[in-house]
């Protein structure tokens, strides 16, 4: 795993589009929902792995950390709570899902060290949720400056590679890089009765505040 930390809030969507049998399985998609403001206090950067449950009306119903770094993991948690999806389906009928989220944030010092705490493991994910193994940071665009965040949505295969992405929030100049990061991404699969499926990731890029003399 990449150690150089930016700012990727990668949300994951769990399951998609699943066929077995008889059993058609379309996971829950991202619709609207904000994104937080990047700390300007000098931090260091820090990686977030959230599951989010979702019900069969869409809406948000529990957020639980699976990877954390102060002050991050509160503020994606915080801003996932007010999010809407549309719902996932299971034999065509509206069904509760859990959606992974994955935030990636980019350290505020181009040089140099910067203060904050290393990201860690307090959950174990499911079965159902594609987790990222390996995360590629962004690079930063020249001459850009100032705080964004870039929301990616990522169709990944049954093998854990990223076939697809898609802009879901933009923030200019930034959008590029998070996606030239994203489609370098890997996964561990996405699981349906113990066999690996297609599946989509939701992933934040963070891009703080540049700060010089730290």
């Amino acid at each position: 795993m990449t150690k150089t930390v930016f700012a990727a809030f990668v949300l994951t969507a769990a399951s998609l589009v699943v066929q077995a049998q008889d059993v058609n399985f379309m996971p829950a998609t991202y619709r609207l929902g904000g994104l937080p403001q990047l700390p300007t206090s000098g931090v260091g950067g820090g990686e977030v792995f959230l599951d989010v449950a979702v019900d069969a009306r869409g809406v948000v119903t529990a957020v639980t950390p699976l990877r954390v770094t102060p002050p991050f993991a509160d503020l994606f948690t915080q801003a996932v709570h007010g999010w809407n999806f549309r719902p996932a389906r299971d034999l065509d009928l509206p069904a509760p899902s859990h959606v992974m989220v994955a935030v990636f944030v980019r350290p505020p010092a181009l040089n140099g060290p910067t203060l904050g705490e290393p990201a860690r493991d307090v959950a174990v994910p499911r079965p159902d949720l594609p987790v990222p193994i390996t995360l590629v940071p962004p690079a930063q665009p020249p001459h850009a400056a100032r705080s964004g965040v870039v929301l990616i949505e990522a169709r990944i295969d049954s093998g854990g590679h990223v076939t697809r992405i898609r802009v879901m929030q933009s923030a200019p100049p930034y959008d590029s890089a998070a996606q030239d990061a994203a489609a370098k991404w890997t996964f561990r699969a996405a699981r349906l009765r113990g066999t690996p499926i297609a599946s989509v990731a939701y992933l934040a890029f963070g891009f703080p505040e540049i700060v010089t003399g730290l």
